[in-house]
């Protein structure tokens, strides 16, 4: 016997159940490749921000550098009279513009760190006036007096609230550029296990897949077998059936026939080992004329006759 063909609507059903671990890996690689994207420009972004912050801290140590180099070779002037440091402090009055905008430009997006370097702003042009003062001392009164002018303290406040301004927005880069970094790290991380988590999932995915696939092969190879095997018996059946209905060898006189092994057997016999007929005996019209004496006489003998239709 053939296994009953399954329903169309089971049939569908398991199509769907074999096609749903391979769909699902599908979507979770392209999930999977949609949010690496998104993390990898996070990343990149996080790495833009990472140098922006420290070329904002190198331009702040610049700017700071030159502020010094502005003072000491003032001060080399007003106390020592050495032109050499007179040149080289206006070189670095000339630069100190070019180094604030730079700084200017690189915390346009930092109101807090645009506050400070407006404040700087105002102690640096305290620190020139200062200086220039200083300048105008010695020029006119020689350097001891810009040395008592120097034991008032004054110049060290003016030039100390320049440097706790900058120290202060240093520091506060300094700190936006630790954070950056732990962000960084964290994306860095993120990306990684999410590569991990979704590729040993995919890879789950696919093995289900693959099972599934392999079973339903196996199922498909039983019904074949099963159907070849009933292809077979239908085969044996028809070869029997054409046996039957073809040449049959039949003895003249007794009528007994001859099978495939090379024995006779009666009609009765033959017929029924090749079908599934049966027979029932009984007599033909001509024959209960030509023998109705025998019968008769059988009759009065007790003897049973023949069932008749």
């Amino acid at each position: 016997m053939s296994p009953a063909p399954e329903p169309t609507a089971q049939r569908e059903n398991l199509y769907f159940l074999r096609w749903l671990p391979v769909i699902g890996s599908v979507a979770l690689m392209v999930m999977v490749a949609v949010i690496a994207t998104r993390t990898m420009s996070e990343l990149k972004s996080a790495i833009y921000w990472h140098q922006h912050t420290s070329r904002e801290i190198l331009a702040a140590q610049s700017y700071e550098d030159n502020l010094m180099n502005i003072q000491n070779s003032m001060r080399d002037f007003v106390t020592m009279g050495d032109a050499t440091a007179l040149a080289l402090c206006q070189r670095c009055i000339k630069l100190e513009p070019q180094l604030f905008d730079e700084l200017v430009n690189l915390t346009h997006d930092n109101p807090p760190q645009q506050q400070r370097l407006n404040n700087l702003s105002v102690a640096v042009k305290d620190v020139f006036a200062y200086d220039a003062r200083l300048i105008d001392i010695y020029k006119l009164r020689g350097a001891e007096a810009v040395l008592r002018t120097e034991q008032t303290g004054e110049g060290r406040i003016i030039a100390g609230r320049a440097r706790d301004i900058l120290k202060t927005f240093s520091t506060e880069e300094q700190k936006l550029l630790d954070a950056r970094d732990a962000a960084e790290q964290a994306d860095y991380y993120n990306a990684e296990r999410l590569l991990i988590i979704g590729s040993v999932l995919a890879a789950g995915l696919i093995v289900l897949a693959n099972f599934m696939a392999s079973r339903e092969m196996a199922r498909r190879r039983r019904v074949e077998i099963e159907r070849e095997k009933l292809i077979a018996e239908l085969q044996q059946t028809l070869a029997q059936i054409k046996t039957l209905s073809g040449l049959i060898p039949i003895c003249a006189w007794c009528k007994s026939v001859r099978n495939d092994q090379g024995y006779w057997q009666t009609v009765e016999h033959y017929v029924h080992s090749h079908s599934d007929a049966s027979f029932s005996h009984s007599i033909c019209p001509s024959c209960r004329e030509k023998f109705k004496d025998e019968i008769a006489k059988a009759r009065s003998l007790g003897e049973k006759s023949p069932s008749q239709n």
